[in-house]
């Protein structure tokens, strides 16, 4: 019996340090995933990440993740830039991939028109896309240029 005993209490330390580490780590869990975390004020807080990709002699820079807030005026910015020592022509647009919850006038004003433009000579450009979205929920496009699959952009709408 005494053995038992101080088996026990040998392991005792190992199994509170561990069971105080899954506390904690649910805590910590919970706290960042919490559904306060789908709130704007809490979400629109991180940094919208953007990438430059090059495609051909285009250098392409766009946020590979956008948010914005439903009921109000977003939009999206792409960067060209010409890499050769001679005006290009060049055609950007955005590809539906999947669709969970926006609505179709947002995906129609991202979609339906497509950017071109001439660039000087070493010249950068820039698209501005402008949309409203009216219900919540994620969309990813593809983003082609001159129609090369340049990458990917998420957009996430959460409430206002």
């Amino acid at each position: 019996m005494q053995q038992q005993m101080q088996q026990i209490t040998r392991w005792m330390p190992l199994v509170v340090f561990v069971v105080a580490g899954l506390l904690i780590g649910v805590g910590v869990g919970y706290l960042m995933w919490s559904p306060g975390a789908s709130n704007y004020a809490v979400v629109s807080t991180s940094k919208e990440a953007t990438r430059t990709v090059r495609v051909d002699d285009i250098t392409v820079t766009y946020p590979s993740v956008a948010f914005a807030k439903a009921g109000t005026d977003s939009s999206l910015t792409i960067t060209l830039t010409n890499m050769k020592p001679y005006p290009v022509f060049v055609t950007v647009s955005l590809a539906l991939v999947r669709n969970s919850g926006i609505d179709t006038a947002t995906i129609s004003a991202l979609t339906t028109d497509s950017y071109t433009v001439t660039l000087t000579s070493y010249g950068t450009g820039s698209d501005l896309i402008s949309f409203k979205p009216t219900s919540t929920g994620y969309v990813f496009f593809d983003l082609m240029v001159n129609g090369d699959l340049a990458g990917s952009i998420a957009l996430y709408v959460v409430p206002s």
